[in-house]
Parts: C-alpha cells; structure tokens; sequence
C-alpha cells in the first residue's frame, strides 16, 4: 500500500488513477488498521473505591498498562497483548 501511494505522488502511476482512487484506498486502508484498537492516554488513577494504582505508560515499543504492581504490556503499533511483569513499589 505504501509503495503504491509512493508512487502516486512521484507520478509513476498511470494517468487513470485519479486522487479519488488513491484517496479511497488510504482511508480504507488506514479504517481497516485502526479497528479494534483503542487510543488512550497516559495517565495515573487511584481507585479510592478498590484501593489500587491504575497507571498507563507508553514507550517507543509498547502501551503499558500498571494495576498496583502488576504490569501488561501491548505491543504500540499493534495493540496486541504481549505479556505481564511485577514491578517493585519500593520508589
């Protein structure tokens, strides 16, 4: 897909591919990518309610997601679960 847009914008496309075309298929493209993810921002939370540390962190690799010293990872690109770790609360 990528190669394709490239080579849309470097006129190597033939003269009957139209903006329109190209248009439809990146934001198709982009739709099909973006469903089932959700976005969230970093944050941190104590539930007064549960008495436990809700934290979001994101790094170049991966959204991760701290209930109290536990930890879930997910991978950033895809969204996909990659697996746990504890963290120790000693700060």
């Amino acid at each position: 897909m990528i190669s394709e847009i490239l080579a849309f914008f470097k006129g190597e496309f033939p003269p009957r591919v139209k903006w329109e075309e190209v248009k439809e298929q990146i934001l198709s493209t982009l739709e099909e990518e973006r469903d089932g993810l959700a976005m969230i921002a970093p944050f941190e939370y104590d539930d007064l309610l549960t008495e436990r540390k809700v934290e979001v962190r994101v790094n170049p690799y991966y959204s991760i997601l701290a209930v109290d010293s536990r930890e879930y990872y997910f991978e950033r690109e895809t969204g996909k679960f990659d697996g746990t770790a504890f963290t120790s609360n000693n700060d």
